[in-house]
């Protein structure tokens, strides 16, 4: 049997220490392919570029076989991973490791998600990332974790879906074990603002910024409350933006 083949990307650029954590990880057991931003491209969301020229620039990575930092966004690094650069030759995509939770509707917003998701939708399977903020993070447990977890769902599932993987910052054993969950919550974006004039132009200036759940609740069901008990969480995602469960509703709508 040939090697395992893993494309690695992230959204916090091709320098960042949770990329090369899981460089050091998968290369233990698999062949590591890196298409990365050159530089961090958070809250992209799914911005793919459908024309024009993007910059690429081969780069050496301990641990990696090849390695290209490119002047695009997450999904733009999966796009030209899978359908050019290495052609039908990647078994798994993993992205991340984030810098920060992608939790619940904050995936919305998330490039590591949307790497993930891109991965998704040329049907190969994927994996998404990503370690609770903190002042100083260690990637190692996340990558461990992404790497343990990433093969059973690899080699296990029997449905189509990627996954997302949201750890705690604590010390392994410290975490008390792994959810899965199912259920999510909105969470918002709270932030300061104020306005300034410069060069004759207004500006608002966007002062800072955390996320807050729309609603409490202590549900482990819910990722982000799942990885603030102390829990991995893990989430199946899919590409399905019709609510089936609002198809009666939109029918009464219409009438």
């Amino acid at each position: 049997m040939d090697r395992l083949r893993v494309l690695i990307t992230n959204d916090d650029g091709i320098d960042s220490r949770g990329l090369q954590a899981l460089i050091e990880e998968f290369s233990k057991i698999a062949e590591v392919c890196v298409v990365a931003p050159e530089e961090e491209r958070s809250s992209n969301s799914h911005h793919l570029t459908l024309r024009g020229k993007v910059c690429i620039e081969e780069r050496k990575m301990e641990g990696a076989t090849k390695a290209y930092a490119l002047w695009g966004t997450p999904a733009d690094c999966v796009h030209l991973g899978l359908c050019f650069l290495f052609q039908d030759q990647i078994d798994l995509v993993v992205s991340g490791i984030n810098r920060g939770l992608n939790v619940s509707s904050d995936l919305t917003y998330s490039g590591t998600a949307a790497a993930a998701r891109e991965a998704y939708i040329h049907e190969v399977p994927a994996i998404a990332v990503s370690l609770q903020l903190s002042m100083d993070n260690d990637y190692r447990t996340a990558a461990k974790y992404a790497r343990v977890l990433g093969m059973k769902y690899l080699e296990n599932r029997k449905k189509d879906y990627y996954l997302n993987i949201n750890v705690p910052d604590l010390k392994e054993e410290e975490i008390k074990g792994v959810l899965v969950c199912g259920r999510s919550t909105r969470v918002v974006y709270s932030e300061d603002f104020s306005m300034e004039s410069e060069d004759g132009k207004e500006y608002i200036d966007i002062l800072s910024s955390h996320m807050k759940p729309h609603q409490e609740t202590d549900d482990l069901r819910i990722d982000r409350n799942a990885v603030m008990a102390g829990y991995v969480a893990l989430s199946p995602l899919g590409n399905e933006h019709i609510l089936s469960g609002c198809l009666e509703d939109l029918e009464n709508v219409l009438k």
